[in-house]
């Protein structure tokens, strides 16, 4: 990995799971990549439409669609353009989760 690139591991649960065939996959991005950049490279090179189950028409997440940081949903920090960092896991969930 060169020092201009990022790893992260996205991580797929409940349908995507299903639709992906994995439960995570370590990606390498461009530093500065934001989440909108995973998912564009998610539905580039792993599964053709992940995009469209993820975001939006207007560019937003897709309700009840869910996806978290190291835990924390991106919606309470940037959403899409929440910019990720090296070792970052971002959960990808096809609805809300909620741990008690």
């Amino acid at each position: 990995m060169s020092i201009n690139e990022i790893e992260v591991i996205a991580v797929f649960v409940q349908e995507f799971y299903e639709l992906i065939k994995k439960h995570q996959v370590r990606i390498r991005l461009p530093k500065g990549s934001t989440v909108r950049d995973l998912v564009e490279y998610i539905d580039t090179n792993i599964f053709p439409g992940f995009r469209d189950r993820v975001i939006d028409e207007e560019g937003r997440i897709k309700y009840p669609v869910e996806i978290a940081i190291n835990g924390r949903r991106v919606d309470f920090l940037k959403g899409l353009d929440t910019e990720l960092k090296d070792g970052d896991r971002v959960l990808f969930s096809p609805r809300a989760l909620f741990v008690v």
